[in-house]
């Protein structure tokens, strides 16, 4: 029997590892599956820090090749990865992330959220976060998951929320990552998504080289895997055959 391939998922800032619930049972049929949980560290401030945590992980349980699947951070974090590791890279799939760096209002923007957490804590910031990752046309039918999403984000350390968006802030434009890699890349995007703009994503199409592809998900926000977990089963499923 042949050994079955590695698919690393990287949760995004705000949530923890759980956010990928709705699709690893079915994943896991087919796939060897690494499901790493950062959302407590606050040692790391760069997103290379946490790339070079994941690779300290991946080596130790002695992974050759994988396919990452970043969601938001977590493509953040797979991307540096990519840059510093492509040899053990065999795929990778942007779930609602970019390769773009901050700009200036962008930054500022991060600045504040990291003097609300450290002033009011973690609830506020995650109430006030959580409810944007959902599509508003459907956030009320999914006020269940959002609900629960703010209760799991709520218990996070303040620090470690607050090392994440820093580390956010600083990390640089990883274009060159689409444009140069060797291996295969999918760019899922949102179509309702208020954190990564639909239209600001459709720029990483023109980047991808021919190993690339870019799908848009329609009826979706920044959640993806919750918003519409068939749909992003069926895509991830498609993508995952071929490399």
């Amino acid at each position: 029997m042949d050994q079955k391939k590695t698919v690393v998922l990287v949760h995004g800032h705000g949530v923890d590892a759980s956010i990928w619930d709705s699709l690893y049972t079915e994943l896991a049929q087919d796939y060897q599956l690494i499901k790493p949980d950062f959302s407590a560290l606050a040692n790391h401030t760069t997103i290379e820090a946490y790339a070079e945590y994941l690779y300290s992980m991946l080596q130790a349980a002695q992974v050759d090749k994988a396919v990452l699947i970043g969601h938001s951070m977590g493509g953040y974090i797979a991307l540096a990865f990519a840059e510093y590791h492509p040899e053990l890279v065999s795929g990778l799939v942007l779930f609602h992330s970019t390769v773009f760096a901050d700009d200036d209002e962008r930054k500022a923007k991060r600045q504040a959220a990291i003097e609300q957490i450290q002033q009011q804590g973690s609830r506020a910031f995650v109430e006030e976060t959580v409810p944007k990752m959902v599509a508003s046309s459907h956030r009320e039918a999914l006020g269940e998951q959002v609900a629960k999403r703010i209760e799991i984000g709520s218990q996070l350390p303040p620090d470690a929320l607050a090392a994440g968006v820093r580390a956010i802030a600083a990390r640089p434009d990883r274009s060159a990552v689409l444009q140069h890699a060797s291996f295969p890349i999918l760019v899922i995007a949102g179509k309702e998504d208020n954190l990564v703009p639909f239209e600001k994503s459709t720029q990483m199409a023109d980047l991808l080289n021919d190993k690339g592809a870019f799908v848009g998900l329609d009826n979706a926000g920044h959640l993806g895997m919750i918003e519409q977990p068939e749909e992003s089963l069926r895509i991830l499923r498609e993508f995952l055959v071929r490399v």
